[in-house]
């Protein structure tokens, strides 16, 4: 049974109609869906995961305050987004496993970015992690669902107290906004100094596929390679942000 009909629409702000809603914004509901079923297994289902998206929808209408300065679609954007992200959460579907060769693919990063003074290179991260390149691209491609994670996942504490996330400083307590925007400040910075330090190519690929909004293979067309391998280039960039924000690092919190 779909989730949808789990939703009472009395729980929807009286300013929204939900039917009006979903008319409106189920096709960003259902890009956000395709963007995501592309890098999860096949056991994730299309429909489950645009279900999520409707609830995020849903319940971004109730939580939604125009005099705090966000415009609706980009609140909802995230909300929904954010749904389907809580949705596969929910399953741990990423083996641990693979979150601990992103840790070490990570640690070998860092280690070899301050060794050679540039970002390192697929071969020489390969030979630090004392496999060959073509066992190292076959991981990163296992890795793709690494690249679910979103700017939601990606902050965590800065400094002393709770960690935050960008969803919560978005649809949290408006008297909690000047801590929550001081942090989302510094978060900010770091992530674009991070972006600042990718190879050439991986940024390319970060702005025609986030900025942009081509898909995969739109992406592959444009820098001539194909789309596995860019599907491959997209987990080591994810891998690269995240260890440069300490992320996957033991004790780089």
């Amino acid at each position: 049974m779909s989730l949808i009909t789990h939703y009472d629409a009395a729980d929807v702000a009286p300013a929204f109609d939900p039917e009006t809603l979903l008319k409106e914004h189920l096709p960003l509901i259902r890009y956000h869906a395709l963007q995501l079923i592309q890098r999860v297994p096949n056991s994730i289902e299309m429909d489950d995961l645009i279900d999520a998206g409707v609830l995020g929808l849903l319940d971004s209408a109730k939580r939604f305050d125009a005099s705090r300065g966000i415009q609706f679609k980009t609140f909802i954007a995230y909300r929904i987004r954010g749904s389907m992200i809580d949705y596969l959460r929910a399953f741990d579907w990423f083996p641990r496993s693979l979150r601990d060769m992103s840790g070490r693919m990570g640690e070998a990063i860092l280690i070899l970015n301050q060794k050679y003074g540039r970002p390192a290179e697929e071969q020489e991260i390969a030979s630090f992690l004392d496999i060959n390149l073509g066992e190292y691209r076959e991981r990163l491609t296992q890795m793709c669902g690494v690249s679910v994670v979103y700017f939601d996942d990606l902050p965590k504490n800065f400094g002393e107290g709770d960690p935050l996330n960008v969803l919560g400083a978005i649809a949290g307590d408006p008297g909690e906004m000047p801590e929550n925007q001081a942090a989302m400040r510094e978060f900010t910075e770091k992530l674009a100094h991070a972006i600042k330090q990718l190879p050439l190519r991986e940024k390319v690929l970060l702005t025609l596929y986030y900025y942009e909004e081509l898909n995969m293979k739109e992406v592959a067309a444009v820098l001539g390679i194909t789309e596995s391998r860019i599907s491959q280039l997209h987990s080591q960039m994810v891998v690269r942000l995240r260890a440069s924000l300490r992320l996957d690092i033991p004790g780089g919190q």
